[in-house]
């Protein structure tokens, strides 16, 4: 009889490294089964793309979260159904809730695996199996080289639109080193694409045992598909399009040899159950969705300050006096843990001789020429502006695709002149306050409040407001000059604390003054979020706020439907509260920064 149910989630999980399945069988979470714990991390590989606050660190959804989130993945699972039924007919099963789906059960080694199919669909005596994620092709239509000046993909569309690899057609890209340098990538478990690859050759190790030759595909959203605005009773109407399907049964039968010594890792460890410290690496995943639940048990060497996992591009490792590189990782395992553990002289970049000074002087680093003469460049009246945006998995509205960052929020607070800005008269928000497509009315709101004036737009980070602003101009071609003159004039505060090469090079700084830092502080750990610059500057704090990051903005917004009208309405002052002390912030920090 097996011992052990071993699923997907499971096997994903321990395959990291020898100590994760001793330390899950001391601390595993006692709120998810094996169920519950598949669905979890299936929810949590879908939210790769999903953070759309680049200043936040990145935070795992907890499961009330992800349950807000929920009727959107159910949607994309009866969306790819439905698109099988319709293209290939023939048997298929498949079921919106964990459990439902067809089980495959396989014993290995007295363990017991097991994987739910969540489309099975079978023609005649050809059987396909379908996993569904919420990702989208652009992922896999990225993945390509350039020669002789022309790009290429490794994936192209047949004439039915599935996805194939480019080999299949053309058996000599299979000598290409270009093109097997990208295919390669299919393989490695902690590349974007390759965890998508693993989760898949797991099901086909388990179902190979009772269905030898079936295919294998992903379903996943079609990047290209623009929904034209149809609805029916209120909800957004899609076509097959929407779902595309990419051929995965070589590279999954190839994976198959990988995957038994992965599975037989697997099994060991668990006997094993050693929890013994293992040597840190890329398994960590840290900062990532998938970050290792007992990432605190394994860094509980490394000083809350200065720890050389703060220096900024350590992933380009580090030179020694001889030239021979270091990987970050390798230092860790010969007990380099803090920044001055690290030499100076095996500091190459200049921004991290920073970080180590700082360290060693628990002084900030400044450069004040740099800041003021930044700090000129700003022109009065200065807009202070923060947008919150829904990337919804389904495109929502006319002309949006899936994961478009749709706007549903603004915050704005007027700076008439250095210092002068009340933090509430001189505030303006807008807020959707439902569902439906309030786009326009946002438009309009922010418009109206940022004049044609030539005054500064200040944001920080500024990519993410400039793209927004310029998709509304298209969406809304009424409004274009005014948007684009409100995208021109765009400030990004990042600039004024970081650096921003291009702006002082333009400046008249040389290029190497330039990318060095304007200003550094041990409390910043590497990292320029806003959540970060602020305590330095200000007193003013997140904490104890309702709603406090952008993943929580994105969630209260998507929970409006659910809620009771009062619920919602204290919701919503949570919000406007939230993205009005993104705007504040940047006022402050401004402030504090003219004093340097």
């Amino acid at each position: 009889m097996s011992t052990m149910n071993i699923t997907k989630s499971k096997f994903m999980e321990y395959i990291r490294c020898d100590r994760y399945a001793a330390l899950n069988h001391i601390y595993k979470r006692k709120d998810l089964d094996d169920a519950a714990m598949d669905r979890y991390y299936d929810l949590i590989d879908s939210l790769e793309q999903f953070n759309p606050d680049t200043d936040d660190d990145i935070l795992s959804p907890d499961l009330e979260q992800l349950q807000i989130m929920m009727p959107y993945f159910t949607k994309i699972e009866e969306l790819a159904a439905r698109k099988i039924i319709s293209d290939w007919g023939g048997e298929t099963r498949y079921g919106t809730t964990y459990g439902t789906q067809k089980l495959f059960l396989r014993d290995h080694r007295n363990f017991n695996l097991m994987c739910y199919v969540d489309i099975y669909n079978k023609q005649d005596n050809q059987v396909n199996i379908i996993e569904v994620k919420a990702t989208t092709t652009n992922k896999f239509l990225a993945m390509g080289y350039t020669e002789n000046k022309v790009r290429h993909t490794i994936f192209e569309a047949d004439d039915t639109g599935i996805l194939r690899l480019r080999e299949e057609r053309d058996p000599t890209l299979l000598e290409n080193r270009k093109y097997l340098n990208q295919r390669k990538k299919l393989f490695e478990r902690f590349t974007d694409e390759g965890a998508y690859v693993y989760d898949l050759a797991f099901q086909r190790f388990v179902i190979d045992a009772d269905v030898p030759q079936a295919r294998y595909y992903l379903g996943v959203l079609n990047h290209e598909y623009v929904h034209d605005g149809e609805t029916f009773e209120g909800e957004p109407v899609y076509d097959k399009n929407i779902i595309t399907l990419i051929d995965l049964t070589t590279i999954t039968e190839e994976m198959m040899s990988k995957m038994t010594q992965a599975i037989d890792l697997v099994v060991d460890r668990i006997i094993a159950d050693d929890e013994s410290r293992v040597r840190l690496g890329k398994h960590c995943q840290l900062k990532k969705q998938r970050e290792c639940i007992f990432k605190d048990l394994c860094y509980d060497r490394f000083p809350k300050k200065n720890s050389i996992l703060m220096y900024i591009d350590k992933h380009h490792g580090f030179k020694d006096e001889h030239g021979e590189k270091h990987d970050y990782f390798d230092l860790i395992d010969d007990d380099y843990l803090a920044m001055t553990d690290v030499p100076h002289e095996w500091l190459n970049r200049r921004n991290n001789q920073i970080q180590r000074d700082c360290a060693l002087t628990q002084k900030p680093y400044v450069d004040q020429g740099k800041i003021r003469d930044g700090i000129a460049e700003i022109r009065y009246p200065i807009y202070h502006l923060d947008f919150e945006s829904f990337p919804c998995p389904l495109p929502r509205f006319a002309g949006e695709k899936a994961y478009t960052q749709s706007l549903f929020q603004f915050s704005l607070h007027i700076e008439h002149e250095p210092g002068v800005c009340d933090k509430e008269h001189d505030h303006i928000e807008y807020l959707a306050p439902d569902h439906a497509d309030h786009r326009l009315d946002l438009v309009q709101a922010m418009c109206a409040a940022i004049p044609r004036d030539g005054g500064s737009v200040m944001v920080y980070n500024q990519a993410f407001e400039k793209t927004r602003i310029r998709e509304l101009a298209a969406l809304y071609p009424q409004y274009a000059d005014h948007l684009a003159d409100i995208a021109d004039r765009l400030f990004d505060l990042m600039h004024i604390v970081k650096t921003n090469t291009k702006l002082y090079t333009g400046l008249g700084y040389d290029e190497e003054r330039a990318k060095t830092v304007n200003f550094y502080h041990e409390d910043l750990a590497g990292s320029y979020s806003i959540k970060k610059v602020l305590p330095i500057f200000s007193e003013l704090t997140y904490q104890g706020m309702r709603v406090g990051n952008g993943m929580e903005a994105v969630y209260a917004y998507a929970s409006f439907a659910t809620l009771g009208a009062a619920e919602r309405a204290e919701l919503r002052h949570a919000l406007i509260e939230y993205c009005k002390q993104d705007t504040w912030a940047m006022v402050e920090i401004l402030a504090a920064l003219r004093k340097i």
